[in-house]
């Protein structure tokens, strides 16, 4: 199709000529067969409802406007505090953790340097026998008013320790309020052993705990003669020729206190009243005992085999008087099978004079 079919079509006349002006109006409609022969399709019409053709109503602005301000009239209204310590609190919880352990230190530190329960004010003694109370708290350095912290006790223990052989160790605690406890482990002195140069008061373990001179040889009791002794110091333990003499007086002294042990309604204690124990080279022992009339009993065994039966023997004779009935002193052999009692005189120092 060329212009000027267009130009008819549409009702625009031309005159020929490209350069020339277009004039002239469309006198002439166009038809429905004119459009269908340039090839356009005829699509039918359909009738809509009229709420299709009509535009949707627009809600007024006021009226929207309103329910937003209803909307905003529900919500509830926050008020942000001035100051709120979980927020504003300048710390993170680390250090706040930090901050707070740091306070309760010091004021832990400042509670024990000052208050009164920290403060020594009673010093406790126990386990002393021989030891005065007095003289192990002078000895130990401690002051009332010091410091349960800072006391020195490993030195205060130390020194008690070196006061006296008599003590073989010391433990030393501290409990609040304000109280030190002082433990004492004491030797005990079993025998006194007879020396070149006196009496060697000895514990179970032979340690030389003190040194007498003969002279009190009336306060001394048991005593163990007949070793061989070859040097006696204080607090160090005691050299002996033959040590298995030693240990048979401490045989026979370990039956006598055994047999008062199990005689606890006696009133008679044979190892407070055995004044010696003489071991000799022969192998008999001898037993020096004072009895409940004041007499002296010599008391002669030969092994140690039936020694606890033979003490406990002996201390039921003594306890039940027997002695008392006309026996003087006497010697008392129990080396057979049958006992026999010989008397005999005891000079004024205790030596043997005559036997009848």
């Amino acid at each position: 199709m060329d212009d000027d079919e267009l130009n008819k079509l549409f009702g625009v006349e031309g005159d020929g000529d490209d350069d020339g002006d277009k004039s002239g109006d469309d006198d002439e409609a166009v038809s429905t067969e004119d459009i269908l022969a340039l090839g356009f399709e005829e699509v039918p019409y359909e009738e809509g409802s009229e709420e299709d053709e009509q535009p949707p109503e627009e809600e007024p602005l006021d009226e929207a406007y309103a329910d937003e301000d209803a909307e905003e009239e529900e919500r509830p209204v926050k008020v942000r505090p001035d100051f709120d310590l979980a927020r504003d609190f300048p710390l993170d919880p680390k250090s706040t953790l930090f901050l707070i352990a740091a306070i309760i230190l010091v004021l832990s530190v400042v509670l024990i340097a000052f208050l009164p329960a920290f403060r020594i004010e009673n010093i406790v003694v126990k386990g002393n026998y021989v030891m005065k109370t007095e003289d192990i708290i002078a000895e130990s350095g401690l002051k009332t008013g010091s410091h349960l912290f800072f006391a020195d006790y490993n030195g205060a223990s130390k020194q008690i320790s070196s006061t006296s052989p008599y003590i073989r160790g010391c433990r030393i605690t501290f409990s609040i309020p304000s109280t030190v406890t002082i433990t004492i482990d004491e030797r005990s002195k079993i025998a006194n052993v007879k020396t070149p140069d006196g009496y060697a008061a000895l514990d179970d373990q032979g340690i030389v705990l003190e040194l007498t001179s003969f002279d009190s040889k009336g306060k001394v009791s048991p005593v163990i003669s007949g070793l061989n002794i070859t040097h006696a110091a204080v607090g160090k333990k005691i050299v002996i020729g033959d040590e298995s003499d030693y240990q048979k007086a401490l045989i026979v002294l370990g039956s006598l206190l055994a047999a008062d042990t199990n005689n606890p309604g006696g009133q008679y204690s044979i190892f407070e009243n055995t004044r010696e124990v003489r071991v000799l080279p022969s192998g008999y022992i001898f037993l020096t005992i004072r009895l409940p009339n004041g007499h002296t009993l010599q008391v002669k065994i030969d092994s140690l085999e039936q020694i606890s039966t033979q003490t406990a023997w002996l201390l039921y004779v003594i306890d039940s008087k027997v002695f008392d009935n006309g026996f003087p002193s006497g010697a008392l052999d129990m080396t057979g099978d049958e006992y026999i009692y010989r008397q005999f005189t005891i000079s004024e120092d205790d030596e043997l004079v005559t036997q009848q």
